[in-house]
């Protein structure tokens, strides 16, 4: 009798344990301020030398994020598009603009990783517009596609290791 028991508090423990899962994912799921179709980023080598080369691209608003003076991560969305976020700042893209930033690029800190190039895809795979990410190339975004003609794209940082220095005392 007494193993009975043990088994029936373990069934009714795993139960309710079930139970509040299936609560918690429902929930997640039904709160989700992302719905609606989603684009991509795709690394592309060519976006990566375009930035290099301090190319604007026509047609396109350019976008950073975090410092002016050097941004985690520049994007250039077609015009045919409006980006709906206050995560990003506008600027007027310009080769010397672009060369400032790869320029304070050269002289990273010892945490950051060399940038990359993307495209920004939209829901049926058509590029509509360029991501480099200055600081470090694991940054990646989400590309929520909002109409027709709107998207947001989130940030997803990646994170920063930091070298630690062990010193010999002489």
């Amino acid at each position: 009798m007494h193993n009975q028991s043990k088994y029936h508090a373990l069934l009714t423990g795993r139960m309710v344990m079930a139970v509040f899962l299936m609560f918690c994912l429902a929930g997640l799921s039904g709160c989700s301020s992302f719905s609606g179709p989603y684009g991509r980023l795709v690394v592309n080598s060519d976006v990566k030398e375009l930035f290099q080369r301090n190319e604007v691209l026509p047609d396109h608003q350019y976008f950073y994020t975090e410092s002016p003076a050097w941004p985690r991560v520049i994007i250039g969305l077609h015009t045919d598009y409006t980006l709906q976020s206050d995560f990003w700042h506008p600027v007027t893209g310009t080769p010397k603009r672009i060369k400032q930033w790869l320029d304070f690029e050269e002289n990273p800190r010892p945490y950051s990783v060399p940038g990359n190039g993307s495209d920004i895809l939209d829901e049926n795979g058509r590029r509509i517009g360029v991501w480099y990410a200055l600081k470090n190339a694991r940054d990646r975004g989400t590309v929520q596609i909002i109409d027709d003609r709107t998207v947001n794209i989130i940030l997803r940082t990646a994170p920063e290791r930091f070298l630690l220095f062990r010193f010999r005392q002489l």
